[in-house]
Formats: C-alpha cells, sequence, structure tokens
C-alpha cells in the first residue's frame, strides 16, 4: 500500500468544497463555501483552523476553485476578513473575476497541483496537472499541442511515485497569459499505473472527508454553546424570579 499521507490534494456532497491557493501558492487548502453573493461580489469561506495563524492574512491575493455538477468555477479573490471564534470560522473575500467552465466529466474531479511531463514523438513539455479523475485530468503549460492528440503523461505525484498514462487532448484554452489549458481524456493505462492511479483517487476521496468532517464539529460545538447559554440564562431568571418570590 502506497503511504499517500505526505502529498495533500481533496472534495462530498451536500456542501460546495473547494479549493484555495493563496498568493499563488502551489499547496491548495481545502474548504467549504459557506456564503456567496455575486452581486456584491463576495464570498465566505470555512478553512481548517490550523491555517489561519500562519497561512492567512487580510490582503492575500486567493484563487478558489469550485466544482458543482455541471460548472466549474474559479474565482480570484483578496480576503477582506478573516475569523475564528465559536460562532464563525471564515475568510471574507471580495471576488475580483469569475471564470466558470462547462464540466463534462463522467467521473467525479479532484483538484491538485503535480507537475508534470508531456510528450509526443520526440517533443517533450513541461506541464502542471490541476486535477484529475478516472476519466482524464487538466493540464497547464505554455507549449502549443494540437488539438486530439495522443500524448504521454508522466506525472510526479512525489518523488517515489510516478504515475505514467496515455491521454488525448480533447479541449484547449488561453488562460490569458502565455499559459494553455487542455481539457486530456484518458486513453490507455497499464495495470500498474492503474493500480496507482486508483490508489492515488482512494487518498483523495478520503481526503475529502475531513474537511466535512470538521465543519460538522465545528457547527456541533457552536450550537452546543448556544444550546448552554439559553438555558443557562434561563435557569438565572428562574432562580432570580423564585428569590424575588420568597
Amino acid at each position: 500500500m502506497i503511504n499517500l499521507k505526505r502529498i495533500k490534494p481533496e472534495q462530498s456532497t451536500s456542501v460546495t468544497f473547494c479549493k484555495v491557493s493563496i498568493d499563488n501558492d502551489k499547496k491548495w487548502i481545502h474548504g467549504i463555501i459557506t456564503y456567496i453573493n455575486f452581486e456584491k461580489n463576495i464570498a465566505e469561506i470555512f478553512l481548517s483552523a490550523r491555517h489561519f495563524k500562519n497561512h492567512l492574512r487580510e490582503g492575500n491575493k486567493i484563487l478558489i476553485k469550485s466544482l458543482s455538477d455541471n460548472n466549474e468555477t474559479l474565482f480570484s479573490a483578496s480576503i477582506t476578513r478573516k475569523v475564528i471564534s465559536i460562532r464563525k470560522q471564515s475568510i471574507t473575500v471580495q471576488i475580483d473575476k469569475i471564470m466558470s467552465f462547462q464540466n463534462q466529466r463522467k467521473f467525479e474531479r479532484f483538484h491538485l497541483n503535480y507537475p508534470c511531463k508531456v510528450s509526443y514523438g520526440s517533443i517533450e513539455h513541461e506541464a502542471i496537472l490541476s486535477d484529475i479523475s478516472f476519466g482524464g485530468g487538466m493540464l497547464h503549460t505554455d507549449a502549443f499541442i494540437y488539438d486530439n492528440s495522443i500524448i504521454n503523461l508522466e506525472v510526479y505525484v512525489s518523488s517515489e511515485i510516478t504515475i505514467n498514462l496515455i491521454g488525448k487532448t480533447v479541449r484547449k484554452e488561453n488562460t490569458g497569459n502565455s499559459d494553455l489549458t487542455y481539457g486530456v481524456e484518458l486513453v490507455d493505462i497499464d495495470e500498474q499505473n492503474n493500480m496507482l492511479l486508483s490508489e492515488l483517487i482512494s487518498f483523495l476521496t478520503e481526503e475529502k472527508n475531513h474537511i466535512a468532517k470538521e465543519w460538522r464539529i465545528f457547527n456541533m460545538l457552536k450550537y452546543t454553546v448556544y444550546t448552554i447559554s439559553v438555558v443557562s440564562i434561563f435557569i438565572v431568571v428562574f432562580i432570580f424570579f423564585v428569590s424575588e418570590a420568597i
């Protein structure tokens, strides 16, 4: 069994999961979008408490990726406020730009940021794999690749783990700078690499539940404190009136 605990990339149901990159950091932080207002370009994102001290500062530029059933949405934004208390554990962001992509995947995708090598024929390029699923992935590179090209991908998951697969470029988009984004459909993968891919996606599936668990615990504690506070106030008032009556 491969030890993937050192490799952090995640996402579930019923809540809007997202990933956040702070100041173009290659390590994405996983969170939950708890509020969004497109008219005011404001959103609130629940994040794990361990990130608040060292990673999050007001004014930080961030990227936010979220995925619904039909669309993947990418936001560029800046942090305007961060709050960590019994009532709230979130950052408030001002959205600068919204980019939406139609989700045509048959499989759940997982956001990540792995370096990889793309090769076709004798040509090789460096690229970044920004998401992955059992059906393929998304590449970012400054290299031009023709549509429907058959490519070999070497994905560097860690210093010990490389996944090799064969894909076909099915979609190309210009991101507005020199980088190009390619949707890659999985065409062929051998048994060993398919096992590595399955273990990676199993790991990511397990990891996506961590932030959801913290969200449930946070809400449980918050409502417990509210309940205790209300009951305590009731007891104090009751004792006061009883003592006055005596």
